[in-house]
């Protein structure tokens, strides 16, 4: 099932996203505060870094381009400095920017000042009311010019005063034509009903808003699993995900309920952000002919591995690969440690590496391993191809191929990835170091820092070389010898 998952992800290079919405600019202003101002009783803090990255309807097209789609943005900004902040940060995402500048508004900014790991205040600025009418028609024929070239668009309305009605009009009006597929992600989903859309995305603060009802504190999804009926005559939506954070997400057909998808266990979870990396996740699903209950698994991992980073919620389509491959403790290739390294390490984890033949394994083996796997969050090992065996051990060797030794090596739960490696250039572990760039590179005690050629390389990237004493008494070697010289004992014939 996981290279189902994964062949599917790999298609959401192929469609053309439109993104329309409201366009913020979050500013991260960060220090430490030691002392209160003269003026006020207010912490002083000394700013050391600013950060600024893309938000609101932006955030969607960031998250839509992370996962490998290619995607065009258009909103409306002022003709201000945060205006070529937005420009400057569109372009470094690899998104193609259709943003009008108006010079009867002002781009929205929100600034948080935190010191250490507090949130001090928020202060916002920026136009947060509908645009004039002059506004209002170049946007509409900016729509009029892109919607046809790509194959879907994303509304994304943050309720800041964006999208008029004259617009949705309007996008009704061309679609009659283009036909093309809808997604909106609105705090108001029914000013969206005339447009039919193929899919909405409510929260379950916008459901209970959207029909009427009381929010609950537990027991969300008992509550809104009889509501299809009057979500899709609220929305007249194709599709429905209405998504109910640590109670997963229920999945509707028009006025049925499809299923309930649970939701992925995240430590810590980061939630900022997550509904656009969630809806992107199920509109390239849906886009790649997946069945809804599918695109809502892709779109639930998706969040999954967001909101488990610590500073940002997006999730890559590596990210993503690799979030359905981490089930399997065999990686194939590079490519696919790369991506699962980056995701680990995203999520703050600690990465331990290590490698050998494992020819017969041992109690030997297994204690180091079990040592080796103490030192950090995640064990990653390279195991030696038959032929890199055969180069460093000798034509007799390895008594077990490298399919049995992965085998029988994927079965221990100290383990958490195994991949081979070994070439008639290099038989060293080098090149897996170069892409894990592990925090510890564990060895045998029979080894000296100075005998490792590949420690060079992880101490480049940061890294510790720990050695661990091996039980005595215990090798591959010893263990072949003894088979060679026990004598065979002959049973009698009855």
């Amino acid at each position: 099932m996981e290279l189902i998952y994964q062949t599917l992800i790999r298609s959401f290079v192929q469609p053309a996203i439109l993104v329309v919405g409201d366009l913020m600019i979050d500013t991260y202003l960060r220090g430490a505060s030691t002392r209160l101002s003269p003026e006020a009783p207010v912490p002083v803090v000394d700013i050391s870094s600013q950060t600024s990255v893309l938000g609101g309807g932006a955030n969607a097209a960031v998250n839509l381009r992370n996962l490998g789609a290619n995607v065009t943005f258009v909103s409306l900004t002022g003709d201000d400095y945060a205006a070529g902040l937005a420009a400057e940060l569109l372009e470094r995402e690899g998104i193609s920017n259709e943003v009008i500048r108006c010079n009867t508004r002002r781009t929205i900014t929100k600034t948080r000042v935190i010191a250490g790991q507090q949130l001090l205040t928020r202060y916002d600025e920026g136009t947060e009311v509908q645009p004039d009418e002059d506004c209002e028609r170049q946007l509409i024929a900016m729509l009029e010019q892109q919607l046809p070239l790509h194959d879907a668009i994303l509304i994304a309305d943050y309720n800041k005063g964006l999208i008029t009605k004259g617009i949705i009009d309007a996008l009704e009006q061309m679609n009659h034509v283009h036909k093309k597929f809808i997604a909106v992600d609105a705090k108001q989903l029914s000013r969206y009903k005339q447009l039919q859309p193929d899919l909405v995305k409510p929260n379950y603060k916008e459901a209970v808003a959207l029909l009427g009802l009381q929010e609950l504190a537990t027991c969300k999804a008992r509550q809104m699993e009889e509501m299809g009926a009057a979500i899709f005559d609220a929305t007249n939506a194709r599709i429905t995900a209405l998504t109910l954070d640590e109670e997963g997400a229920l999945i509707f057909r028009e006025d049925k309920l499809l299923c309930h998808t649970a939701a992925r266990p995240v430590n810590n979870p980061n939630v900022s952000g997550a509904g656009d990396t969630y809806i992107s996740a199920f509109m390239l699903a849906c886009l790649a002919d997946a069945m809804p209950a599918t695109a809502a698994e892709v779109a639930g991992a998706a969040a999954a591995v967001a909101i488990g980073k610590r500073n940002t919620a997006h999730c890559k389509q590596g990210e993503l690969i690799a979030y359905f491959s981490a089930k399997d403790k065999y990686v194939r290739n590079s490519e696919e440690l790369e991506a699962l390294c980056n995701m680990y390490k995203a999520q703050g984890k600690k990465i331990v590496f290590t490698n050998g033949c494992f020819d017969i394994l041992h109690s030997g083996h297994v204690s180091y391993l079990e040592r080796a796997a103490a030192l950090g969050d995640v064990l990653i090992v390279g195991v030696n191809t038959d032929e890199s065996i055969k180069r460093l051990k000798g034509t007799e060797r390895p008594i077990n191929s490298l399919n049995d030794r992965v085998q029988v090596l994927a079965g221990l739960g100290a383990i958490t990835h195994l991949i081979s490696f070994g070439s008639e250039e290099n038989d060293t572990p080098e090149p897996l170091i170069r892409i894990v760039q592990p925090a510890v590179f564990a060895k045998g005690g029979d080894y000296s820092r100075e005998s490792l050629p590949e420690a060079a390389a992880v101490e480049a990237y940061g890294g510790e070389v720990v050695l661990l004493p091996l039980v005595p008494d215990r090798s591959t070697t010893q263990i072949i010898k003894r088979i060679y010289t026990t004598p065979v004992l002959k049973v009698a014939e009855a």
